[in-house]
């Protein structure tokens, strides 16, 4: 049950006027770096350098319940003015509400499950089952085990530059990959590559999560 404190920073959230201008995602990754990682995690997992010292324990952003518990104006509201008998304090002195903003739905692009029954659902559940043992859970990359290989991080950080929808499309759409993608049980449908794809590039490239992803390596 959400408390009633709450659910008045809802309330003011809702009728405040409507920010005039987003900032880029890049800026608002930066910000959650600089000011939320140090609790909630490079990963948004809670699994920060400061948890141990800390009164509370940090929401898990990852977990499946998050997006349930935490709508958007929820969570604005508690960057703005703070969290009570948390040590999450309120920002507004030191951020503008675009910043506080694109911080939040920085956070719900790059760590939270996507809304359930969406093809966003439908594509970050194949890539759990089929990309991430490879390509680690974040799109950071890691090793093969089969193989002992390293395995590219999804990041715009990749000397060849990051390739378009289709592309990947394309290279996961391959023959070896779709072999790869099979020992998890399921061999991938045209539709299924289109979805995880779609998925990768939002929670990964999109929102730079990989920016995040690579900090925690």
């Amino acid at each position: 049950m959400i408390p009633a404190r709450l659910l008045a920073l809802i309330a003011g959230a809702c009728l405040a006027p409507a920010a005039m201008a987003e900032i880029p995602p890049r800026q608002a990754a930066a910000l959650y770096q600089r000011i939320c990682s140090v609790c909630h995690g490079d990963k948004g997992d809670g699994q920060s350098r400061a948890r141990a010292s800390l009164s509370t324990t940090p929401r898990d952003f990852t977990a499946e319940d998050a997006r349930k518990e935490l709508p958007r104006e929820l969570m604005i509201a508690i960057v703005r003015e703070g969290k009570y008998n948390t040590a999450m304090v309120g920002r507004k002195t030191r951020l503008s509400e675009e910043q506080m903003e694109g911080v939040v739905d920085f956070i719900r692009t790059a760590f939270m499950p996507p809304e359930p029954g969406t093809p966003l659902a439908r594509g970050y559940a194949i890539y759990r089952q089929s990309c991430a043992s490879c390509h680690g859970d974040r799109g950071q990359g890691g090793l093969a085990g089969h193989a002992a290989a390293k395995v590219p991080a999804i990041s715009h950080a990749r000397p060849d530059g990051q390739p378009s929808r289709q592309r990947m499309i394309e290279a996961v759409s391959e023959e070896r990959h779709l072999k790869v993608t099979a020992r998890g049980g399921v061999r991938l449908s045209a539709s299924d590559v289109e979805a995880v794809v779609d998925y990768v590039r939002t929670a990964f490239i999109d929102s730079l999560a990989d920016h995040t992803a690579s900090r925690a390596q």
